[in-house]
């Protein structure tokens, strides 16, 4: 297992993290210290993440469904850290991400893509 996720799942133990309806004012008010998103999220969410994320300036990155079933098992696609030592270790422990509008995020297969690739 990741040790990032592991650092998640101790930010959920510690009841250190925001979702659901708390998600975007935890951003606003800059409690969130890190984003991190489910690959499968909807278009119109993932906009209004990365737009809140890129202007409050708070480091965000999504992960595969599968990652993100690992750090938990309730039924949402995003949450937010509110722990700053826990978000450093996290964004420490993910290597090999692509930097993209000053955000951090893993790299994601676009249609235009997969389209080529054919």
């Amino acid at each position: 297992m990741n040790k990032w996720i592991t650092y998640a799942q101790i930010a959920f133990k510690a009841n250190k993290v925001c979702y659901g309806a708390q998600l975007l004012p935890s951003v606003q008010n800059q409690t969130a210290k890190l984003i991190i998103y489910s690959n499968c999220i909807g278009q119109n969410i993932k906009k209004k993440i990365l737009n809140k994320c890129q202007f409050y300036e708070i480091p965000c990155f999504g992960v595969d469904q599968s990652e993100f079933d690992r750090i938990t098992k309730r039924s949402f696609v995003a949450f937010s850290i509110t722990d700053p030592q826990l978000a450093d270790r996290i964004l420490e422990q993910r290597k090999g991400t692509v930097i993209s509008d000053g955000l951090q995020q893993t790299k994601e297969k676009t249609e235009s893509e997969s389209q080529s690739a054919k």
